[in-house]
């Protein structure tokens, strides 16, 4: 790619990333003016809109191809199936808290994953790709997007405190690494949407949806550490393979 092309894309990419942002600043501004609630129903409104404005976003601007498949081979579906009896039994542990594990673990995993994996990491990959370094070909991408990633849970200022918040931007920054390296490694979005969908699937099946968060800021560093790496762990195969 030379540098004209690496120059649009990444003027678009910003484009992008700028009017998405403000689509959920607009959204939840929209929502406190006329003080509507945040539920289940206006989650599955806000996210189903933010995918069909984003959808639109990339086939007019960026016009990225996100890899997605259903084709798996025995061992890969053999997992999937595993990892989805092992959901429906924790699931079904937690009754009160399902209907909302089920319905926030599907909208998050669709819009992000298709946001952040599919567009902005894709859009990454290609402006890296002439680096001399086939690890930082790699890891630069990833990084910069699972920050974007991290940096977008800023939103989440309107309803909880600062700590709080930066807690959660950690943490999610060190998630979307897993995430980043999982795409990279299957050349599938099919895999980080599972893997979304399965942390934020058992999260809020044994917690819940807090209405309030008040935690202090240690307790994002142990699972930044953990996530961080898990990411490494599958992202290193990838390293070797380029190489």
């Amino acid at each position: 790619m030379n540098r004209i092309k690496i120059s649009s894309l990444l003027k678009k990419l910003f484009l992008l990333i700028i009017l998405e942002v403000s689509f959920e600043i607009l959204y939840i501004n929209f929502l406190k003016f006329f003080s509507i609630s945040n539920n289940l129903l206006t989650l599955i409104l806000n996210k189903s809109l933010f995918f069909i404005f984003v959808f639109i976003l990339n086939s007019k601007l960026t016009k990225i191809e996100i890899p997605f498949s259903l084709h798996l081979n025995t061992i890969k579906r053999k997992n999937l199936i595993g990892i989805t009896a092992v959901l429906f039994l924790i699931g079904l542990l937690h009754p009160q808290n399902l209907i909302s594990a089920l319905v926030v673990g599907t909208v998050a995993c669709i819009t992000e994953e298709y946001l952040m994996r599919g567009i902005v990491l894709i859009s990454l990959l290609d402006i890296f790709q002439r680096l001399n370094n086939p690890v930082s070909r790699l890891l630069v991408p990833s990084l910069i997007s699972c920050m974007l990633f991290g940096m977008e849970h800023f939103i989440n200022l309107y309803s909880q405190d600062f700590v709080s918040t930066l807690v959660q931007v950690i943490i999610t920054t060190a998630m979307g690494f897993v995430f980043s390296s999982l795409f990279i490694r299957t050349q599938n979005i099919l895999f980080p949407m599972i893997c979304h969908f399965g942390i934020d699937f058992l999260i809020i099946s044994f917690n819940g949806i807090p209405k309030t968060l008040n935690v202090p800021l240690i307790n994002a560093v142990a699972p930044a550490i953990f996530y961080s790496f898990i990411g490494f762990i599958i992202l290193i195969p990838s390293w070797t393979k380029t190489n």
